[in-house]
C-alpha cells in the first residue's frame, strides 16, 4: 500500500488521520493514528479505520514508515513476525488492550 499523508482539522478532539490508497483497487482508506513509536530508528504506528473509531472492539493495525519525503509518507505492514512482535510490545498500554 503507498498513501497520502492527510491531515484533518477535527475528529474526535482532532486525531491525526492518514488516508492510505490501495494499490490493488484504488480504494481510499482513512485511518486514526492511535499512538506513535519508535524502535531501532523506525517509526511505528498504531492505527484504526477512522470508521470505527467509536468502536471499543474495533481491531487496530500497526503500520511503519519506510519512506518519508516532503510530500508523502509510504507505509508498510510489518511481514516479519518478530519485528511485529516487538513492534506491539511497543502499543502495551493502560489506555487500551494490545492482542497479538
Amino acid at each position: 500500500m503507498s498513501d497520502e499523508f492527510d491531515k484533518m482539522d477535527e475528529l474526535d478532539e482532532e486525531m491525526e488521520v492518514i488516508t492510505m490508497i490501495d494499490d490493488e483497487t484504488e480504494e481510499e482508506i482513512e485511518f486514526v493514528v492511535i499512538d506513535r513509536k519508535e524502535l531501532n530508528g523506525t517509526e511505528y504506528l498504531l492505527v484504526i479505520e477512522s470508521a470505527y473509531i467509536d468502536d471499543d472492539e474495533a481491531e487496530a493495525a500497526i503500520l511503519k514508515v519506510v519512506n518519508e519525503t516532503e510530500q508523502d509518507i509510504t507505509y508498510s505492514v510489518i511481514d516479519d513476525d518478530d519485528e511485529f512482535d516487538a513492534a506491539a510490545a511497543l502499543f502495551e498500554s493502560d489506555d487500551y488492550d494490545v492482542e497479538y
